[in-house]
């Protein structure tokens, strides 16, 4: 059996070779090469790509037995079982790297992203395990990670003084703005949507994904304070400057990689000169080809869906990490949260690739591994910091906070049955007036949203005061307790 029907035997796509990712109308297969032209196995060094199982596990129980005998000293029981769990991990993912399927992603090798594949599978793994003990005990056993986790986090809080100009600070005269441009989430927000702009490829998805966020921040500042934030900190820093530069810089590497002349890729051994090997060896650190995506978000309900699942999953991901650095005191420099972000961008490549192909390609039927990964640790993470609430989160979402939510669903969903199940692009054409109520009823569900804001933001707070007492008011006539709603807290 050829290694293109063992590939559809498993519904598999057919190669998919680009890093970090390619799309279903580029991709190359063994049978649509050009003449002489190479598959990504085959175009590099064959040694490289054989499976040499039999040679790793030899070299793996060698390594192992010379770290538990030879070198093993007299130490302590806690340093023998941090060296007894990182050897456990160590096998897993050298297994992982020989006997798990090749993922979509061929570049630099298939090894690689078996290798990244296993990672989440142990961040998996250590977040279920969390979820088995108590918060005292998990937040002490986060010192195992790092000696100086333990400690209870400060609050912090970003709109204490939200003034612009402060003539009478002796150190600027832009005191606050030089301390909130001075902020580790300031790299963090432009650095964190390069990546996005890469995994995404998509301007609508990305501006989405940067204006709902700081929708959820003025929902959830009532619980997180470093949520709370001044209104040029949320629209000029944030969104109009460091997110938008990031996808700028993001959505102009992908328009390169995609405008790029990709070369004949042919083996480093036939290669006749020295710099012509080395030139060889970086490009394997090259895509093998691009492209971009289309999400097709209008097109039918079940795209336009997917869409707002992705933009959904991808602020979850975002806002699990306050959440888990809140209930875990992991203050935000410490490098565990680096390294949750690190294993997220490189699990987000070949995940969201087979999201895409899965919600594309309508010859697979099921998500891929990654993908399936990627969901389970989205979920696990949230039952850590649930499990681990209580106390915290006591304070009711404020009615200017609900009550525009259930607004917005209140004109958003109509808007999508109508749109998606009651008219067509031919009706909607054929009647402009139809098509004026739609995006009439369409904007009115943001309107609600904008609300939001101006009245949650804690330097503007406008009509808030007035809102929440009208709606409390209202539930009181009408025999609601305040104190007692679904809204109020986890715990």
């Amino acid at each position: 059996m050829t290694t293109q029907e063992l590939r559809k035997r498993k519904n598999i796509p057919d190669l998919d070779t680009s890093s970090p990712s390619s799309t279903l109308t580029t991709s190359v297969s063994a049978d649509n090469l050009p003449s002489g032209e190479k598959t990504p196995k085959e175009e590099f060094i064959d040694a490289f790509y054989k499976p040499h199982t039999i040679t790793i596990l030899v070299a793996s129980f060698a390594v192992m037995f010379y770290y538990s005998f030879i070198r093993h000293d007299a130490i302590s029981t806690e340093q023998n079982v941090k060296r007894g769990i990182m050897g456990m991990v160590g096998l897993f993912l050298v297994y992982c790297v020989v006997q798990l399927r090749d993922s979509i992603l061929m570049r630099p090798h298939p090894a690689f992203w078996r290798l990244i594949t296993g990672i989440g599978i142990v961040y998996l793994l250590f977040l279920v395990f969390l979820m088995f003990q108590t918060k005292d005990d998990a937040r002490q056993f986060m010192k195992y990670l790092d000696p100086s986790l333990g400690q209870p986090l400060p609050e912090r809080d970003y709109a204490n003084s939200c003034a612009i100009y402060t003539p009478d600070d002796p150190i600027s005269y832009f005191k606050n703005v030089y301390d909130t441009v001075y902020d580790e989430f300031i790299l963090a927000h432009i650095l964190g949507y390069i990546a996005k702009a890469l995994l995404f490829r998509d301007l609508k998805l990305c501006w989405c994904l940067s204006l709902f966020f700081e929708i959820m921040e003025i929902t959830f500042q009532h619980w997180l304070p470093n949520f709370k934030e001044c209104w040029w900190d949320h629209i000029v820093l944030d969104v109009l400057i460091c997110n938008n530069l990031g996808i700028i810089i993001g959505l102009w590497i992908c328009d390169y990689l995609k405008m790029r002349k990709y070369p004949l890729w042919i083996g480093v051994t036939k290669i006749d000169t020295t710099s012509g090997k080395i030139k060889r060896i970086v490009q394997q650190f090259t895509p093998f080809n691009w492209t971009s995506y289309n999400w097709h978000i209008f097109d039918d309900a079940k795209h336009f869906l997917y869409f707002c699942l992705i933009i959904l999953a991808m602020n979850i991901v975002d806002l699990n990490a306050f959440f888990l650095k809140y209930v875990l005191w992991v203050p935000p420099p410490n490098k565990l949260n680096i390294y949750r972000l690190l294993i997220w961008f490189c699990l987000g490549m070949p995940a969201i690739r087979e999201y895409y192909q899965f919600i594309s390609d309508p010859n697979t039927k099921r998500i891929g591994a990654n993908t399936w990964i990627a969901i389970g640790i989205i979920f696990t993470e949230i039952l850590v910091y649930f499990k681990f609430s209580e106390g915290y989160y006591l304070i009711p979402f404020p009615p200017h906070i609900w009550v525009n939510w259930l607004l917005f669903f209140f004109f958003f969903v109509p808007w999508f049955i109508s749109f998606f199940f009651l008219t067509d692009r031919s009706i909607r054409k054929k009647y402009p007036v139809l098509k004026f109520v739609l995006n009439a009823t369409l904007t009115l569900s943001i309107i609600p949203l904008i609300f939001m804001f101006l009245s949650g933001c804690p330097d503007l707070q406008y009509g808030r005061e007035w809102f929440d007492s009208s709606i409390e008011n209202l539930l009181v006539s009408n025999g609601f307790s305040t104190n007692t709603t679904v809204f109020a807290s986890f715990h």
